[in-house]
């Protein structure tokens, strides 16, 4: 088994055990936005993403709030103050594919350890880990009337398909899209530029 499986490995068996850590896609995020079934949402995404971003509701009444930083960092940029603040009970970090913080990571280990897809899988466990036992945002997850709940995204570029972390298989599934057919999601390239699909 090659490092960077067994790094992997290692950081999911411990996300696995925080009880927030679920598995929840694009549509079921925009349908339990419109349908209140999800009070509010921060996605955390990196700042590279570009058009790759896809803003999975496009209601401006819904409750979600968008971050991009270098490296899908939770501790910066007012991240953890704004799901403090406004009482956010879904958070979702959102890598991808092909990631510039990804392969400056590959690059700093290199041999078996330089696949930057796999690098850039591994960087979303590690900030939803980093998040849970580092940040306030742990402590509220710890608490199980709160609600609070994390999720993992990884957009890979080469398949366009959507990976979301699945706690129980401890591992990035694709998701087979429906986003070409459910009508109320919308494909944003950036926070200033709205349009559909």
């Amino acid at each position: 088994m090659k490092n960077s499986d067994i790094a992997f490995k290692y950081i999911a068996d411990r996300l696995v055990q925080f009880k927030s850590v679920e598995l929840l896609d694009d549509v079921q995020l925009s349908d339990g936005l419109l349908d209140g079934s999800i009070a509010g949402a921060a996605v955390i995404a990196c700042s590279d993403m570009g058009w790759l971003l896809r803003y999975v509701c496009s209601d401006p009444d819904a409750n979600l709030h968008l971050f991009q930083n270098f490296g899908h960092r939770t501790d910066s940029g007012g991240f953890v103050e704004t799901v403090l603040d406004k009482r956010l009970e879904t958070i979702i970090v959102y890598g991808h594919s092909p990631c510039g913080f990804a392969k400056y990571q590959a690059k700093e280990a290199p041999g078996e350890d330089s696949d930057w897809l796999e690098v850039g899988r591994r960087g979303v466990l590690e900030e939803m880990l980093r998040m849970l036992e580092e940040s306030r945002i742990g402590e509220l997850a710890a608490n199980e009337k709160l609600r609070v709940r994390v999720h993992g995204w990884f957009y890979n570029s080469e398949s366009q398909h959507l990976e979301v972390f699945d706690p129980v298989r401890k591992s990035f599934v694709e998701q087979i899209s429906r986003l070409d057919y459910e009508p109320r999601i919308k494909f944003v390239p950036d926070q200033g530029l709205v349009g559909e699909r």
